[in-house]
């Protein structure tokens, strides 16, 4: 039951959606599919989460130039290659022993423009709630809620 705490108050509480969430509020006169459709549809946004996707053209545009040209140039290389791949690139506070966070990390200083910028864009990511962790205002779920969550947590 203490895994659907963060559900269990939300639903439950006031106000409608929680404090830095943004949605439709639950009402007593919703179904509890409308309900769970709500709340699926809860969002914060201004908290790093923990799994992002950006695009290479992203990255390169957090990237400062004053740090990027005081780079090796096997350094700079290794950034303008990560910068280069196609598709989306896997970042977010939960991932940083993979490769794009991982050499953001080892190559920029953590307090310097680059990181900051980049911050900035995963602070800008749109996060289901329910997917974003219970310690920053979210559910901490896995996936979106459904009855499955409802049941055992006696919202149904």
């Amino acid at each position: 039951m203490a895994y659907y705490t963060a559900l269990i108050n939300a639903w439950n509480g006031t106000p409608q959606p929680p404090t830095g969430v943004s949605g439709t509020g639950l009402t007593s006169g919703m179904t509890t599919d409308q309900k769970i459709a709500a709340v699926n549809g809860w969002i914060i946004t201004g908290t790093v989460p923990t799994v992002l996707y950006a695009t290479g053209n992203q990255l390169a545009n957090c990237i400062n130039w004053a740090e990027f040209n005081a780079l090796t140039a096997a350094k700079q290389t290794n950034i303008l290659a990560l910068c280069g791949i196609n598709g989306p690139l896997l970042g977010g506070s939960s991932n940083t022993a993979f490769l794009t966070d991982g050499m953001i990390l080892a190559t920029f200083p953590t307090s310097g423009p680059t990181i900051g910028a980049l911050t900035a864009l995963a602070q800008a990511a749109v996060t289901p709630w329910w997917q974003v962790p219970v310690a920053s205002g979210g559910a901490g779920l896995s996936s979106p809620v459904t009855m499955n969550d409802c049941i055992p947590a006696g919202l149904s």
